[in-house]
């Protein structure tokens, strides 16, 4: 057994259990992230297929923007974490019934889509629009906090509210209140309703007369205000991101390691028990962030004796959001017409929610980086709404499994066969994950990814709040109070690193104009980095310039394979994976850590500078192109980069 003793354990490596670590390691805190995968991100991670890479599942990112609901710009700067992002030109295209709306920044051009979709009511809806928008404009956007409203000190609450009153109390008259309520005082047709179903189910999976009415009024507005955004080169950049800055501070991310417990000293949760192919690993920390499902912490990792039956009830009762079902394909790039969008939303059917309903994302569109010539790689996210096993059942991957997930995958590809005719037969790979894949991967029950609905009576501050019912005890995830998305779960990571630092009486991030701006966004389309069908490697031995650039190049052709054959061939075990991804993302400090343990004690050498290299003969890129990646070369050079690094900041 294995005993560590940190300031915090962070559970858990999503968005807002890295945003919460990497926050708290950058005042200063000792962290420790533990995460069950063998690579950071939860729901927003990435893999490749033969130099494509596919976004696991979280891809539509809000919160890069200048102005408006922006968090994960917020974040970087506040990490002065670079990153660069493309935004998108037009947010995305709903396929309502044949009709495609178009979400362009200009919501004048919007409407005028609505006005032709719905020319008796848009008078009604522009009205509707006018409300929120003012509501929008005036006190959410104006005043930017990046915070949720449960995690908002008292002082700061009533400082905003004084800044504009009227307006303040319309907005809290909408926490009672759901988007239908709202909606009804200035449209009444069933039609209209109808579609704007359509759009809450997109963002939380919820009805109109499901959602919050004060959670509405920045969903619609957002839309047309900030944007969406994808890093370059995959989704993969942004947990990335988070992870080397976690690093550089000195924090310990432990992957391939489950948090299975918590144990209780003094009447408080101040132990995580873990469970690491090395065995049995117990962390003692002041403070434990939990970031993963309420169901799995308070009905299996609390111990009988010190759970509240009220709260097991009311977690085992959630209403969740539906399981959903990936499909990432390859197609010829010929099967989407021009004009496609990056984003398109298919709502075919306008009176109910059915297994038609996806969210298609060819990221391909807007950057080159991630697919080959020719090809686009497409993505397509919807509900399942058949019976799926358990992973710890023996149900899982057998043979009726096997069929299940076929005809899923023939189901996905007749959908966006219907939607782009030919699509089918320009299909050159096919994969599916199903809500087994997706709970066995990323731990959320049934592959419910967005977790409880965000839906009135579950919803808002009546959800998990960043403080525990222990003083030592936070949380961030989509079952706290901003629920689902990318920009929500990093909020709950703000709020719980900034409960931890109240709690110790320490400063607390808050958004401020001087903080320098690190968020590059460029243009859609960027340059292809690929000649002749083929993807350029370059070599490091011939690299002029920047060293780092070279090391990211050469470490783009790493495959992330599952299982990393290379580990298992080299005679150390060294992450050679974990490495490669690091490089992808600027990580040379965490890159070094690992490779330091494998340095010579008297020479200081490498030891793969006297190794044979058999990580390269057994590199799985050889079995679809010429070349295996240069392991060797990228280990050493990085090591001697990392080497010079620590020198450099040693005598400084």
């Amino acid at each position: 057994m294995q005993s560590f003793k940190t300031d915090v354990v962070v559970i858990g490596s999503g968005l807002g259990s890295l945003t919460a670590a990497a926050l708290l390691a950058k005042r200063g805190l000792k962290v420790m992230v533990v995460e069950q995968h063998f690579q950071p991100g939860g729901s927003c991670g990435a893999f490749r297929r033969e130099d494509r890479t596919f976004d696991q599942g979280t891809s539509m990112l809000f919160g890069f923007g200048e102005i408006g609901f922006n968090p994960h710009r917020f974040v970087m700067n506040e990490l002065s974490e670079p990153i660069s992002v493309i935004k998108h030109r037009e947010l995305y295209r709903l396929n309502y019934a044949k009709h495609p709306i178009l979400f362009d920044k200009d919501i004048d051009k919007y409407l005028e889509f609505l006005s032709g979709l719905f020319p008796e009511d848009i008078g009604g809806i522009r009205a509707f629009y006018d409300y929120i928008g003012d509501l929008y404009h005036h006190v959410i956007a104006v005043d930017p906090v990046c915070i949720a409203p449960s995690e908002i000190p008292n002082s700061d609450g009533a400082k905003r509210f004084l800044r504009n009153p009227v307006r303040n109390i319309k907005l809290l008259r909408l926490l009672n209140q759901s988007a239908g309520q709202l909606m009804r005082k200035f449209v009444t047709s069933e039609r209209v309703f109808g579609f704007f179903n359509k759009l809450t189910s997109t963002y939380c999976y919820t009805t109109l007369d499901e959602t919050p009415a004060i959670l509405a009024v920045t969903m619609f507005m957002e839309n047309h205000t900030g944007g969406s955004y994808y890093p370059v080169g995959s989704s993969e950049q942004l947990p990335g991101k988070l992870e080397k800055s976690i690093e550089e501070h000195s924090g310990t991310i432990l992957y391939d390691t489950k948090a299975v417990g918590l144990k209780f000293l003094d009447g408080n949760p101040r132990m995580v028990v873990a469970e690491s192919p090395s065995g049995t690993i117990e962390i003692t920390a002041d403070e434990i962030i939990y970031g993963g499902t309420l169901l799995n912490l308070y009905t299996k990792m609390i111990d009988e004796e010190h759970r509240d039956p009220a709260m097991v009830e009311k977690v085992k009762n959630y209403a969740m959001t539906y399981p959903s079902v990936v499909l990432y394909c390859v197609v010829d790039a010929s099967v989407l017409p021009e004009g496609t969008l990056p984003i398109e939303m298919m709502a075919d059917n306008p009176d109910a929610l059915d297994e038609k309903e996806v969210t298609v994302y060819a990221y391909s569109l807007a950057d080159r980086s991630i697919s080959k010539p020719n090809e686009h790689v497409v993505i397509a996210i919807g509900p399942s709404l058949r019976e799926w096993p358990s992973p710890a059942s023996p149900g899982y991957r057998n043979k009726e499994y096997a069929q299940f997930k076929q005809e899923e995958l023939d189901r996905l590809v007749g959908v966006l066969e219907s939607h782009y005719p030919g699509f089918s037969e320009g299909v050159i790979h096919a994969e599916v994950a199903t809500p087994s894949t997706i709970e066995y991967y990323v731990m959320k029950e049934k592959g419910c990814v967005a977790g409880p609905k965000q839906m009135m009576g579950q919803d808002l501050l009546r959800r998990q709040h960043a403080k525990g019912p222990w003083p030592t005890l936070f949380f961030c995830g989509e079952g706290t109070v901003m629920g689902t998305g990318s920009p929500s779960v990093t909020i709950s990571g703000i709020g719980a690193a900034n409960m931890v630092l109240r709690k110790r009486k320490m400063k607390e991030y808050r958004y401020s104009e001087k903080t320098k701006n690190v968020v590059e966004v460029i243009a859609q389309n960027a340059p292809e980095p690929r000649l002749d069908g083929k993807r350029v490697i370059p070599s490091l031995n011939k690299v002029e310039g920047d060293a780092m650039i070279a090391l990211h190049d050469v470490a783009t052709a790493c495959q992330w394979c599952d299982p990393a054959v290379c580990i298992q061939a080299c005679p150390g075990a060294i992450d050679i994976r974990a490495i490669m991804r690091r490089l992808e993302c600027g990580n040379l400090f965490g890159v070094y850590n690992i490779l330091k343990l494998h340095a010579d004690h008297e020479t200081g050498q490498l030891v793969c500078a006297s190794c044979s290299a058999p990580c390269v003969d057994s590199c799985l890129r050889s079995t679809f192109d010429d070349e295996p990646v240069a392991i060797r070369s990228v280990l050493l050079k990085a090591f001697e980069e990392g080497s010079a690094q620590f020198a450099k900041q040693s005598s400084t």
